[in-house]
């Protein structure tokens, strides 16, 4: 009974379904380790979006507080241009009234640690620690500041009272608000509001998951918070933190980075009030740990089923291959070259068909092999002919005695020319310039033929030529044209009373060449033109080069292929015609 190689398969994959449990468990843990990444990183984008929002919040605080000062004319504007006929006494109670105000403000909120007003005299009306007045004014924060002309600036963790360090103390660290205070289109003094560090820290200690850390940056990348306090206000690129900076593109993101050789998951959101950055960094094997598990529990037997088939699939793959590979070795020893191959394979499968194709395949590839290998020698025997376009001795020996002749009783410069000639053929025929020569070459061949033969027959012809100039630089095989214009001196023009014509033309016809051999001789039969393209018996005596119309015919059959070759119209006692087709080729594309 014979069973398809499908119902083979069939059964094997049934014994295989087991395994889709496996692909659904993997499918399954793919999905569910995405989820937990992707709820953990939701979770992580809101945590920082809250200590933002959050810090946010207080900074609008400060900042509001910032802006009442800076706009309070009769307790602080007016005190800091001053009057030129103040008293002294006028002038400590203006004094005494912004420091009132200051101090009002001081307790409006329990984070503040300090605020400091300062006129451009350089005097200080304060509340809390607050840096010197030449160390903020040295800072580029007084330049930024001054540009923002009574906007904002936010200044990094520092030092309560120095603006170039950090304290050891995190409760004397704090995070400022500057602006200045503008009387019209000019600055009379500036404010600075401190926040305290311990705030901040509060605010962005929030535990993520596990060992995960957030981070607050300001806008070049300054540490406004860390869990490590010795990288407050240090660059982040100079932490073990330094390729988290390229990554904050844009408003926020999620990216996954290398640092210390553990992949984690970052997620960053870039606050457009102060420009700084809170980042969240959480090591991705803590993150993906929990789904590990549940993984590695549910894939036990899935492991369990594929090893059963595994074992199952193989006993079935042997069975199954058992015949291919015999087909295959065989194939491999063909391929080598052992034409003898045959195999004989009784599976009762489309493998026993395969077999039996085969066997068919070698043969027909024996067949091809010699097909090939005679066509082959035709092909060589055929080139040998015309490249080497042996000199037949009776032609040279009448052209001999032509010579002889002419040099006894003339003794002109025609045997020079003849002589010439004769030389040209002889140097074609031996097969210098390779199997191809142009038509310009071909037509100067031609002209010393018919020179030689115009001495022979003794102005029994006049030849023609006609050939377009575009065809002149076309590539065609060497001795093409002199076999058909022998034969037309021969078989049109000698039998022919009177002087004969004899016309050589040359044109292209949609992509092909064209060249002609027509005379005005005894024209011939249906029959003789049959003979004409029939194997050559050897009879002329004559013939220069001992190639008939039926090798032409033949040479441009193998070279050029069936479309092409020879066409022979002729109509008793008037003419004969014969025309050849050939593929239009230049040097290049030879």
């Amino acid at each position: 009974m014979r069973i398809s190689i499908r119902a083979k398969i069939f059964i094997g994959f049934s014994i295989l379904l087991a395994v889709s449990l496996s692909i659904v468990t993997w499918i399954w843990y793919e999905k569910y380790s995405r989820n937990l990444r992707e709820s953990s990183e939701d979770f992580m984008i809101r945590s920082i979006t809250e200590m933002n929002d959050s810090f946010e919040l207080t900074m609008k605080d400060i900042d509001y507080i910032s802006t009442m000062i800076s706009l309070n004319r009769p307790n602080v504007i007016d005190v800091l241009v001053g009057n030129p006929e103040d008293t002294v006494f006028d002038q400590l109670q203006k004094d005494r009234k912004l420091d009132n105000y200051i101090s009002s403000l001081y307790g409006y909120k329990y984070y503040i640690s300090g605020i400091s007003v300062v006129s451009e005299t350089g005097r200080v009306y304060s509340q809390g620690t607050s840096p010197p007045v030449v160390q903020f004014r040295e800072s580029p924060w007084y330049t930024s500041m001054i540009e923002r002309q009574g906007r904002p600036v936010f200044v990094t963790t520092h030092a309560g009272s120095s603006l170039d360090r950090v304290s050891e103390f995190p409760m004397q660290n704090v995070v400022s608000i500057a602006r200045t205070i503008r009387d019209g289109d000019r600055s009379v003094g500036y404010v600075v509001i401190d926040f305290g560090y311990e705030f901040v820290k509060k605010m962005f200690s929030r535990p993520l998951v596990k060992s995960g850390q957030s981070l607050l940056l300001d806008g070049d990348g300054n540490f406004v918070f860390a869990q490590e306090k010795l990288d407050i206000n240090r660059n982040i690129g100079q932490t073990k933190f330094a390729d988290v900076l390229p990554l904050l593109q844009g408003s926020s993101g999620r990216k996954t980075i290398d640092i210390g050789g553990a992949a984690h998951f970052l997620v960053y959101y870039k606050s457009q009030y102060t420009d700084w950055t809170t980042v969240a960094l959480v090591p991705k094997d803590e993150l993906l740990a929990d789904s590990r598990k549940a993984a590695n529990a549910s894939m036990i037997v899935p492991i369990a089923t594929l090893i059963a088939a595994l074992l199952v699939a193989t006993i079935l793959a042997r069975q199954i291959t058992r015949n291919i590979g015999v087909l295959r070795n065989a194939m491999k020893r063909v391929g080598s070259g052992n034409l003898t191959e045959t195999i004989a394979i009784r599976s009762h499968d489309e493998v026993e068909e395969l077999s039996r194709g085969f066997n068919q395949m070698v043969e027909s590839i024996k067949n091809l092999v010699e097909d090939v290998r005679r066509t082959d020698e035709k092909r060589h025997e055929m080139e040998f002919k015309a490249l080497q376009a042996q000199i037949n001795p009776h032609f040279l020996f009448n052209t001999l005695n032509q010579i002889r002749w002419l040099a006894d009783i003339q003794k002109a410069d025609n045997i020079k020319e003849l002589v010439s000639s004769l030389l040209a053929l002889l140097h074609s025929s031996m097969g210098k310039g390779g199997e191809y020569l142009t038509v310009r070459e071909e037509i100067e061949y031609l002209r010393h033929y018919l020179n030689i033969q115009e001495y022979r027959y003794y102005d029994k012809f006049e030849a023609v030529f006609d050939f377009e100039e575009e065809i002149m630089d076309g590539r065609i095989l060497k001795f093409l044209l002199q076999p058909l214009v022998e034969n037309a001196l021969i078989h049109g023009i000698e039998p022919l009373k009177g002087k004969g014509m004899l016309t050589i033309k040359g044109y292209a016809d949609h992509g092909d060449l064209v060249l002609q051999v027509s005379d005005n001789g005894v024209g011939m039969t249906s029959g003789r033109q049959v003979e004409l393209l029939a194997p050559s018996s050897g009879a002329d005596k004559l013939r220069f080069s001992g190639i008939g119309l039926s090798n032409v015919q033949e040479r441009i059959r193998l070279h050029y292929g069936p479309p092409y070759g020879l066409e022979v119209q002729s109509v008793a006692g008037l003419f004969t015609t014969v025309m050849v087709r050939l593929p239009y080729r230049t040097e290049k594309e030879e």
